[in-house]
C-alpha cells in the first residue's frame, strides 16, 4: 500500500460574510456619525466672496469707463451695491452720497443667489462678514476714468481676515 504524501488541510483566503457585514455596518455608524460634524468646506466660503467682491469692485470700474458714467459702490452691511449714474458725468456731482444720485441699477453679469436674485448685489454667505475701511457702510465712486473717489480697503472676515485695496489713483484692486 502506497502512502499519500502529507498535505495540510488548505484554508481559503477571504473574509467571511458576517466579517464583511459587520465592517459595513460599523462604517455606516461612522458616516451617520462623525462625517457631519466635519467641517470639509472651512474656508471655503470666505475665500470665494472675497474674490466675488474683488471681481465686482473691477467689474465696476471697468463698467464707469465703458459706460462713461460715475459708478457707485456702495458696502451695506455684508453686501456690495452698484448703482450708475443716468446722467453724463459733466453735469452731475459725480458722489454717491445719497441713493437718489445714482438711480439706475448697474446689473451684474451673474445674479447672485445669495441675495434673493438681486441683479445689482453681491451678498456674503453665513459666517461671514465685509468692511469698508472697518466701517460695514461705506461709498466708493469710480468715475469714467476708472479712478475711485478715495483709496479704499475691503476686508472679508470669516475663519480669517483677508484685506485688498483699491487704489486712489489708478482703481487697481489687489
Amino acid at each position: 500500500m502506497m502512502k499519500l504524501p502529507f498535505t495540510p488541510h488548505l484554508r481559503a483566503a477571504g473574509f467571511t460574510l458576517i466579517e464583511l457585514i459587520v465592517v459595513m455596518i460599523i462604517i455606516g455608524i461612522m458616516a451617520f456619525a462623525v462625517l457631519p460634524r466635519l467641517d470639509l468646506l472651512r474656508g471655503f466660503d470666505e475665500i470665494g466672496y472675497r474674490d466675488k467682491v474683488k471681481s465686482t469692485l473691477e467689474y465696476a470700474r471697468k463698467s464707469a469707463v465703458a459706460q462713461r458714467r460715475n459708478v457707485c459702490v456702495r458696502t451695506v452691511g455684508n453686501s456690495l451695491l452698484l448703482t450708475i449714474e443716468n446722467d453724463v458725468p459733466e453735469s452731475s456731482a459725480g458722489t454717491c452720497t445719497a441713493v437718489a444720485s445714482f438711480p439706475r441699477n448697474l446689473a451684474l453679469p451673474t445674479a447672485d443667489r445669495a441675495c434673493g436674485g438681486a441683479t445689482n448685489q453681491v451678498c456674503a454667505p453665513a459666517n461671514v462678514t465685509l468692511t469698508q475701511d472697518g466701517n460695514s457702510t461705506g461709498n466708493l465712486t469710480f468715475t469714467p476714468l476708472g479712478v475711485p473717489s478715495a483709496a479704499a480697503t475691503y476686508t472679508v472676515t470669516g475663519d480669517a481676515a483677508h484685506s485688498f485695496t483699491v487704489e486712489a489713483e489708478t482703481g487697481y484692486v489687489h
